[in-house]
């Protein structure tokens, strides 16, 4: 099985069981799971582009993929903590409230 699978398949289970974990418990659990999750689906990404994989294999060339991996895995963390952030204040649609 390819790796970008293995990654796909692990943040699909990370997003089932934080969706459970927030609206069947309530959980903010479930919340703080999203963020591997995001990891997960960017690395299931990177891993199927042909060029990010064939930069990976050169010897001379893997610290600059992972430096890519890096910044892009940070990019899509940094914007999953702000969306909590913003839309988590109490509102319906961001983090799950406790009443």
């Amino acid at each position: 099985m390819k790796i970008n699978i293995i990654f796909l398949l692990i943040g699909l289970a990370l997003t089932i069981i934080s969706k459970i974990l927030q609206f069947v418990y309530k959980s903010k659990t479930g919340d703080m799971i999203v963020i591997p999750a995001a990891i997960f689906f960017v690395l299931a990404i990177l891993f199927s582009i042909n060029k990010f994989t064939d930069l990976l294999r050169r010897e001379n060339r893997a610290r600059e993929a992972a430096q890519i991996g890096f910044w892009a895995c940070l990019a899509v963390v940094s914007f999953q903590v702000m969306m909590i952030l913003f839309a988590g204040q109490g509102k319906s649609y961001g983090l799950v409230t406790t009443v």
